[in-house]
């Protein structure tokens, strides 16, 4: 990985309790690992001291920060941090660090083998969690698979909702510039597109940390990602995903 450039979008909301840490560990392992890296974090409008530890972490290391005023969703964010992006391989992971940055090796390597894009999957061999899942999580997480699965139209993909996804810049841009739901559905949505332009996806097995900690909140947010996905389709069928023919993938 020593001869890439990569870009980091992290998206925070409230996590001012372990963001300077994160952004610390994140900035350690891409400088050492890669030959240029960004990192772009999108504070939206957290209502914790989540901006005051931000500007602190970027006292000490290069820190790109976008502060959204008021909390517009994890969509908008990652949209925000990754059209304002730069390198080559661009990237969004989760705050908390779930997933940790170290996982991202394997992802390179198949972006350099000719994927467009590379995902994280809880739903293909390999797969490990260091904590139980609790079990309303896994309920949440089928049922949203199925309903994601049977509205869009995509059975290939088994898991869209993993927040660790790896992009070839070119992509990433032609993807996001026609995004449009703002909150947790949107990985469903980027996906759709990608489909729908012909790239090419990869799932991996990760290994989960699981923070017992979320910003999900069951009910309410559950409803959302449901009538999201109905907008998905809504969208495709009134033409707002451009799809071009014989697109240059790289």
């Amino acid at each position: 990985m020593k001869n890439k450039k990569i870009s980091v979008v992290v998206p925070c909301f409230n996590e001012g309790r372990t963001i300077y840490q994160n952004i610390k560990k994140i900035h350690n392992f891409i400088s050492e690992n890669f030959l240029a890296c960004e990192i772009i974090a999108v504070n939206d409008g957290s209502c914790d001291n989540t901006s005051l530890e931000l500007k602190r972490v970027q006292k000490e290391i290069p820190l790109t920060i976008i502060d959204n005023c008021i909390n517009e969703g994890k969509g908008k964010a990652v949209r925000d941090g990754i059209l304002a992006s730069r390198h080559e391989i661009v990237m969004f992971l989760d705050a908390d660090l779930a997933i940790p940055i170290e996982e991202i090796e394997k992802f390179v390597v198949e972006i350099d083998k000719g994927n467009n894009i590379v995902i994280a999957s809880r739903f293909v061999p390999g797969y490990k969690s260091l904590m139980p899942v609790l079990w309303y999580r896994r309920v949440m997480e089928k049922v949203f698979q199925f309903l994601r699965m049977l509205i869009i139209n995509n059975f290939k993909i088994k898991d869209t909702q993993c927040g660790f996804k790896v992009f070839h810049r070119q992509a990433a841009m032609k993807i996001f510039s026609h995004m449009t739901i703002n909150r947790f559905a949107f990985d469903s949505e980027i996906i759709f597109i990608a489909s729908a332009r012909g790239f090419k996806i990869k799932e991996l097995p990760i290994v989960l940390q699981n923070p017992i900690r979320s910003s999900i909140r069951i009910c309410y947010d559950s409803a959302n990602m449901f009538l999201d996905l109905i907008k998905i389709r809504a969208n495709y069928f009134l033409g707002k995903y451009v799809v071009l023919e014989n697109i240059d993938k790289k």
